[in-house]
Parts: C-alpha cells; structure tokens; sequence
C-alpha cells in the first residue's frame, strides 16, 4: 500500500463521516422527519405526486435536505392542497425559514 493509497482512503472515511452528520429527511407513516423530528405532515395526494425514486430515498434516510424542500414546495404548489408544516423547526434544524403563505390581503381579512 503507498502512502497515495492511505492518504486516500483516509479523505474517503472522513467524506463518509461528513455525509452522515449531514441532517436528512426520512419519510414515515405520512410525517418526514428531519434528524427524528417531525416537520413536514403529508397527505396521500402529495406522496402520490412526488416521484417514486425520491419517496425511496425518504424511505431510507437518504434524501438531501434541499432538494426535499424544493420537492415539496413545487409539488404542493402545483396540487394546491395544505400541508401541515413546522416552519420552527425547519428552521432551527437547517436555516430554512420559509415565507408566509397568507397575502396581505388574506392578513387584512380578520
């Protein structure tokens, strides 16, 4: 083994180590959790739009953050059906803040 050899395996266990720490949805019975809290409540149109090789990845705990969210922002706004979200612990969990979904006029309405 040369020096190359050690010196890549080594960067190859630390990428692995990273990539876990990394937070990541899992999807189970219609709740996504984000490191075993729960976030974002389904509801079965919105599993049945999103494409099956993500629904796996959300499965097994795999599936990125960011791309889960910009998943679910298209896929509900294009169904238009509420889903139940908890925006603080997005929030807290990966900085996501997301922007209220109520229009000025909506907030005037009382």
């Amino acid at each position: 083994m040369t020096a190359t050899d050690i010196v890549r395996m080594a960067v190859a266990e630390m990428f692995q180590q990273e990539i876990a720490r990394l937070p990541r949805f899992r999807l189970h019975e219609q709740v996504l959790y984000l490191n075993d809290q729960p976030v974002v409540y389904c509801t079965d149109r919105l599993l049945t739009e999103l494409p099956e090789t993500f629904l796996l990845q959300l499965e097994h705990g795999t599936a990125d953050p960011m791309e889960t969210m910009i998943y679910l922002i298209f896929t509900i706004a294009r169904i238009g059906e509420p889903v139940q979200i908890d925006e603080q612990a997005l929030n807290d969990l990966i900085g996501w803040s997301l922007p209220s979904l109520k229009s000025d006029q909506d907030e005037g309405r009382g």
